[in-house]
């Protein structure tokens, strides 16, 4: 199911570990250095309170309700597309419907990160950490039942977006899930949408929040889907603040 590309983090490592060969990509280093590369903003950001104030106070009712549409579903395999600063996917991993969870992140410090965040006796039995890039995913074609992008993609250009999606698609079984929760479509009628300031400030420490906002996400998805010759189907739908995020799962056939 794992590929040699990769080399899972786990909590048995004792600092021998082997790190992917993918460097880190331009646009990360560039742009989000501040908040995921650095040890200070590591210790700074990732916590759940902090995650929330960021969110305007929507992290933890989007991130608990992620985990409820993921154990709708019991015996699962699940892939988390990149770390997530807070306790989503310790609370996941912790749950009784995820039989393995692997978890994907190109830097290093977000793993070991991750590694202090699950408890070890969790990480022993079921997860899998990798220092992999989420635009080459290490698991066989449609290995896992679910597939999990967390406020990834609005972090993302749009090439790399495309790249992702088709990688999260291509890992995930026939009749399996694609999860995700970001921000929605921009619509012009929340207040941060109306407000050009706040619309200046998002788009400033986002850099391609604009792209990701006036894209046509459903679209993209089912886009990729039709190259792997698989189909999608929205199966539910939420929206949190007035529309500004939302939850999505997806069906793939």
């Amino acid at each position: 199911m794992i590929t040699d590309s990769m080399s899972p983090l786990s909590a048995k490592s004792n600092n021998k570990q082997k790190f992917s060969p993918y460097a880190l990509p331009d646009y990360l280093v560039k742009h989000y250095w501040w908040a995921y590369l650095s040890p200070l903003g590591v210790n700074f950001f990732d916590h759940g309170f902090m995650v929330n104030r960021i969110l305007w106070g929507n992290y933890h009712a989007i991130a608990q309700d992620a985990v409820n549409v993921i154990v709708s579903q019991s015996a699962q395999k699940v892939a988390g597309i990149s770390s997530a600063y807070g306790e989503f996917y310790p609370n996941l991993a912790q749950q009784r419907q995820v039989d393995n969870l692997y978890l994907f992140d190109i830097a290093p410090i977000q793993i070991k990160q991750m590694q202090k965040k699950i408890p070890r006796h969790i990480i022993e039995k079921k997860c899998q950490l990798f220092v992999g890039d989420a635009e080459h995913i290490a698991l066989t074609k449609q290995s896992v039942d679910t597939s999990v992008l967390f406020f990834l993609l609005h972090e993302l250009p749009k090439a790399v977006r495309g790249n992702v999606l088709a990688q999260a698609i291509g890992i995930t079984k026939a009749g399996g899930r694609l999860v995700i929760a970001d921000y929605a479509q921009f619509k012009g009628t929340h207040l941060f949408h109306r407000n050009k300031l706040f619309r200046t400030i998002f788009e400033s420490v986002e850099p391609f929040l604009a792209n990701f906002w006036g894209c046509d996400l459903l679209s993209e998805i089912k886009e990729q889907a039709n190259v792997q010759r698989r189909t999608i189907k929205l199966t539910h739908e939420q929206y949190y603040f007035d529309g500004f995020y939302r939850l999505l799962e997806l069906t793939i056939e």
